[in-house]
């Protein structure tokens, strides 16, 4: 008898572990990598940004995101939170924490909330990696990214009642071309109805990664 392929569940942080990618971008040494990497973290340092389009199709599960002294060729006002403004404009489900050695940097309740955590440079490795492994496993699930599907849909939602468990057959299924389809149809802003297919189809192939 045939069965619908579940929908991947929780995993563990060691499972997540062994297949998250985390980036770093900071100008300067980023003090608690050397123990990320001790403990196997993946990690990947830049000291400016290489490449804006990784940065928002999904090839990173954690973003930490120094907001000084980066970013100055693509934002020169903004910095570090002219790229987190960016990140999450194209792809509000990627997971970003933002820090600085001067923590008073920050004080726009604008970046608070775009930022996934704010976080001095100078806390403990303990407390980055609390936040960096609850992070990691949201991440690797359909539910993190079905929320932030909703939270783009707003208003909209009473348009695509569907939208939910069209999704969740797109991580069954493998793709999202049943949801892209239903978005088209059912949204007149064309713009946001793409940029829900975009954030689905990076949580298939994240998930499906994890639990492959």
């Amino acid at each position: 008898m045939w069965r619908r392929a579940p929908v991947p569940g929780e995993p563990d942080i060691e499972q997540v572990r062994r297949k998250s990618r985390i980036l770093v971008i900071d100008d300067q040494a980023f003090p608690a990598q050397r123990s990320f990497t001790r403990d196997g973290y993946h990690f990947e340092r830049w000291p400016a940004i290489r490449n804006m389009t990784q940065l928002t199709d999904g090839d990173w599960d954690v973003i930490l995101l120094d907001i000084q002294g980066v970013g100055l060729v693509e934002s020169p006002d903004l910095q570090g939170l002219g790229i987190l403004k960016h990140i999450k404009k194209a792809n509000p489900a990627q997971a970003v924490i933002i820090y600085s050695a001067q923590p008073q940097a920050v004080s726009s309740t604008e970046y608070l909330t775009l930022a996934d955590a704010v976080f001095d440079k100078g806390m403990s490795y303990l407390e980055y990696k609390e936040k960096v492994d609850e992070l990691l496993v949201r991440h690797a699930t359909p539910g993190y990214f079905i929320a932030a599907m909703n939270r783009e849909l707003g208003e909209s939602a009473a348009l695509a009642p569907r939208a939910v468990p069209l999704a969740l057959r797109g991580f069954r299924k493998g793709n999202a071309d049943g949801l892209r389809r239903y978005l088209s149809s059912s949204l007149t802003d064309q713009e946001k109805a793409e940029l829900i297919t975009h954030v689905i189809t990076i949580g298939i192939r994240v998930v499906g990664a994890v639990s492959s």
